[in-house]
């Protein structure tokens, strides 16, 4: 078993050669170019996929690896998750026996596993020596295919190998990348399983119904429980959005009404519960991993994002412009300012953890 601590970015295909220039810096002790063939395995009724696990066989040159990957934790971007390798000397459906070898299942599907999806890429990746640190550094370009779909894979991950999670995020933050760039909580296998599966939009107002109804159901407040969820929430709406194809919303007043409220409800939230930033920093008194002025940045960045919201709420209220208003949402989240905001929360978020990883 090994544990990934990892952050990923969404980018552009443009950014790679801004990423090899700024890398030259560091003298990376290692550049290699992959071209990697990964084919993912499930059962007919998706019990991997229940189970928030990835089966696949990844061929490396004439390597062969099984690895099964288990949910683990994401915050924001932040990954750290076990996944398991077994050898292969050759390509063939996995068994319930190897599979069995990887993880202790309980129980097991009666049915055989089968392939569902594949992501194919060429990995770009350095070894840089930052601070105390090794980080590997990947840009992964290609595409993922489903049947008669797919979509394509253009993403940075930046692996913490030894040393300070703190070195990982203060690396993280020198990128010279402005635009077009957002921090992925889903894996390569999760949006293979979402690309064979119809769009569904997830309603925002139950879903921020039900956290006001959990908040007032706790009888004592856990701080760091309720802004995890405030932040796993966050991702998951702006992830969902970014993702979704704006013929969604072009011709569909409410839609668009309904997905910039959600983020109203979220940064007024936000404005509302202030003293939420002062009690999670309090738990966290004395962690490398916060700079000293991270509350008056957050209190600032919570204002700026509430006010853009309202002034595109103006904006779609007074044009009916569907289309544009979209536009307009998901440009804010795929900004500079943006990515500075979530590497702040990120940090708030793991900063009671382990700060060392060997």
């Amino acid at each position: 078993m090994i544990n990934e601590i990892e952050l990923k970015l969404a980018v552009s295909p443009e950014t790679f050669h801004l990423l090899e220039k700024h890398l030259q810096q560091f003298n990376p002790l290692v550049r290699e170019s992959i071209c990697l063939g990964n084919t993912y395995y499930d059962y007919p009724d998706h019990f991997l996929a229940k189970q928030k696990m990835g089966l696949r066989i990844r061929q490396e040159n004439q390597t062969l690896t099984l690895t099964l990957k288990t949910n683990g934790e994401v915050v924001g971007g932040l990954h750290h998750r076990p996944e398991y390798h077994l050898p292969l000397d050759k390509k063939d459906v996995p068994t319930n026996d190897q599979l069995r070898t990887l993880y202790p299942f309980e129980q097991l599907p009666a049915t055989s596993l089968k392939p569902i999806f594949s992501t194919d890429f060429n990995r770009t990746f350095w070894l840089v020596k930052f601070r105390d640190a090794k980080i590997e550094v990947a840009f992964d370009q290609g595409e993922i295919v489903s049947g008669e779909r797919s979509q394509p894979i253009c993403e940075i991950e930046f692996e913490l190998k030894e040393g300070k999670v703190s070195d990982l995020f203060y690396f993280v933050e020198e990128l010279p990348v402005l635009t077009d760039i957002y921090f992925s909580s889903a894996s390569k296998a999760k949006r293979g399983y979402q690309l064979s599966h119809p769009v569904v939009l997830t309603d925002w107002l139950n879903k921020w119904r039900d956290f006001l109804n959990q908040e007032r159901e706790e009888s004592a407040v856990d701080f760091n429980a309720k802004f995890h969820r405030l932040l796993k929430m966050e991702q998951a709406l702006v992830e969902e959005t970014l993702s979704l194809p704006p013929s969604l919303f072009s011709q569909d007043f409410m839609k668009t009404v309904e997905r910039v409220g959600a983020f109203f409800n979220l940064y007024h939230y936000y404005d509302e519960n202030k003293a939420l930033f002062e009690q999670i920093l309090e738990q966290a008194s004395g962690s490398a991993i916060i700079e000293d002025d991270i509350l008056p940045q957050l209190l600032e960045s919570n204002q700026t994002f509430l006010n853009k919201i309202q002034a595109l709420i103006r904006f779609h209220s007074e044009t009916k412009d569907n289309e544009k208003t979209i536009e307009k949402l998901t440009a804010l989240f795929t900004t500079r300012l943006y990515f500075e905001r979530m590497m702040k929360l990120m940090r708030l978020a793991v900063s009671g953890e382990s700060s060392v990883y060997h």
